[in-house]
């Protein structure tokens, strides 16, 4: 509800453009009903377009030049994020859209515009538009004993820029398991039945309503609420031998105030309240826990959104890197993984920390294996 009344859109005298919307992001394994999430979203949004990754690509997400036969040149179409400008974009199965066409929705998520520049064809579109994604773990489902990150197929700078990450996990629970067969079989006895407490049309109106006319302003206990967990937030974070890790940062500090906003604009507020900064910090935390906690150390670590990897794993990349460039000067280029492990277990390293870094420095094009049982940089 929050996402569907957004946060208030800002624009200062020198141009710079502070968006409102909020993005929201729902990771779940398979069966646990996100898509039925997005299509209930998409019936109570003023303005909505239900896509999925499988059937669209980047140019059918942002915007495409096409060839027009009949005239012989060539012309600008625009896709379902600049189509639905103002209004949402439901992207089901988002991990099942390659590479590229992800990576496209980077600008129209962030600077919410679309940029073309091909066949003579130079153009800014707005794509003013909320975005809620749903998308399956890597795996098919959670491993409840893993970073849940790793398990997302999505590149960490496409997961940076939602507001929020919720994971749906299905585990067993006999009380909400039998309230949920209790409500499908229902459904199916009595297909006819009754809307819910609020009525499909009634909460469309609403949410129109909350989104165009109000916009409130924050208070100063607001204010202070969110800017006191920041910065508690900020120095929360411990040093891992010599590498401190970043709790949160100023991208988590607007979303909070999107989702301040949003709370207000709920209550058709014109003020934001302490509460309505208290209920977005406890989304925030919540979500952070889930999604940004090291699984070794226990604390929220935001580089595990921003790059895939915590503090601690990078500081053992930096250590079997001057492992290497040391090894390097004495033996040659060519390096036997065996002394690689012998050097680093004297400094503290276990052999699954070193295998685990060397896959990684492989996968980013810092090593090879010229032969079996050696690296060499590249």
């Amino acid at each position: 509800l929050l996402q569907l009344v957004g946060g208030v859109r800002k624009k200062r005298q020198d141009g710079v453009v502070t968006r409102g919307d909020m993005h929201v992001l729902l990771i779940g394994d398979p069966g646990a009903g996100k898509s039925q999430l997005l299509k209930r979203a998409a019936q109570v949004a003023p303005k909505a377009r239900y896509v999925t990754g499988k059937g669209v690509s980047g140019a059918g997400l942002t915007a495409a030049v096409v060839r027009d036969e009949f005239l012989g040149g060539w012309s600008l179409e625009a896709g379902a994020l600049v189509l639905a400008n103002k209004g949402f974009v439901m992207i089901d199965e988002l991990d099942k859209m390659s590479k590229e066409d992800s990576g496209a929705m980077h600008e129209a998520l962030e600077q919410q515009s679309v940029s073309i520049s091909k066949a003579n064809i130079q153009a800014t579109l707005r794509a003013e538009t909320t975005v809620l994604a749903a998308a399956n773990p890597k795996f098919g489902r959670f491993d409840l004993y893993d970073t849940l990150v790793k398990q997302i197929d999505l590149p960490p700078t496409l997961i940076n820029r939602f507001d929020l990450i919720f994971p749906i996990k299905d585990i067993p629970d006999r009380d909400r398991d039998k309230a949920m067969a209790q409500h499908i079989l229902g459904l199916h006895q009595q297909p006819e039945q009754k809307e819910g407490e609020i009525p499909t049309k009634l909460l469309r109106k609403y949410i129109a309503y909350a989104r165009q006319k109000v916009a409130p302003k924050i208070t100063d206990q607001a204010m202070n609420e969110i800017k006191d967990y920041y910065v508690e937030m900020r120095n929360r974070g411990e040093r891992e031998e010599g590498i401190r890790t970043i709790p949160i940062t100023a991208r988590q500090l607007e979303a909070l105030i999107r989702l301040s906003e949003g709370s207000a604009k709920l209550r058709l507020s014109d003020k934001i309240t302490r509460k309505d900064a208290r209920r977005a910090i406890s989304l925030l935390e919540y979500c952070l826990g889930q999604v940004a906690k090291d699984m070794e150390t226990g604390q929220i670590d935001i580089d595990l959104i921003g790059s895939g990897i915590s503090a601690k794993q990078r500081n053992k990349i930096t250590v079997v890197k001057d492992i290497i460039a040391d090894l390097e000067n004495k033996i040659g280029k060519t390096i036997p993984i065996n002394d690689l492990i012998e050097a680093a277990g004297k400094q503290g390293l276990a052999g699954e920390d070193i295998d685990e870094v060397i896959e990684k420095l492989k996968r980013s094009g810092d090593l090879f294996e010229p032969r079996r049982g050696f690296i060499q940089r590249i």
